[in-house]
């Protein structure tokens, strides 16, 4: 039942799925437009210092986060390929193919790529389909809480507790949104405080000569 009820949840919101990188590809076409346009509201130097500090951070952030994405995305391909080849299953490759992809959908697009690689295996009688089955759960364990967390912790600069924590509060608070959008607002919220200190030192000591 509860299971049921989760898969009823996240199928209430695959909209997402759809309009998160539709908005994400606008957002990197304009962003230096977006960028410039809120630099024109701030009028003091000291403070449009530390705007721009912040924009230039997020944006490189956003850069890591990119290829953290794509690394784990690559990595997944050649595991699910590597396994189902070595272990027979009807059209590895393809499957394989597609894990990798479904990657990229938080939540979603693993549980999706399960279904469809068991399907598959199911009506084609492969025979080892229970250690397939298994292969897929222990994959995701690892991929979710030892492999995830370490590369976008050292993409991002978080610890890889931190971002565990982050993905499993932002599934909670706004479902698979907020899974797609914990990591990078944990490190945008690191990015301000840290440039806010730099912001406030300062204002309190004066003009520094060299800084990062």
């Amino acid at each position: 039942q509860r299971v049921g009820l989760r898969i009823a949840e996240v199928a209430q919101q695959e909209w997402l799925i759809v309009v998160v990188p539709i908005l994400a590809a606008f957002f990197l076409r304009d962003g230096r437009a977006f960028s410039d346009v809120a630099l024109s509201f701030v009028r003091t130097k000291p403070q449009r210092e530390f705007l721009q500090g912040v924009l230039d951070d997020m944006n490189q952030m956003l850069a890591h986060f990119i290829r953290a994405q794509l690394t784990l995305a690559a990595l997944s391909w050649v595991v699910y390929t590597g396994f189902m080849s070595a272990m027979r299953v009807p059209y590895a490759l393809v499957l394989g193919t597609a894990g990798g992809v479904m990657e990229f959908i938080p939540v979603v697009g693993p549980l999706v790529a399960a279904v469809v690689i068991m399907s598959v295996a199911l009506l084609m009688n492969y025979t080892h389909w229970l250690v397939l089955l298994i292969f897929l759960a222990a994959w995701r364990l690892v991929q979710d809480y030892v492999i995830s967390p370490r590369i976008m912790g050292k993409s991002m600069e978080l610890h890889p507790l931190a971002a565990i924590f982050g993905v499993l509060a932002g599934a909670e608070i706004a479902g698979v949104l907020g899974v797609y959008l914990s990591i990078p607002v944990m490190a945008s919220l690191r990015i301000v405080w840290r440039r806010w200190r730099m912001y406030a030192e300062k204002k309190r000591f004066g003009p520094l000569n060299e800084y990062s």
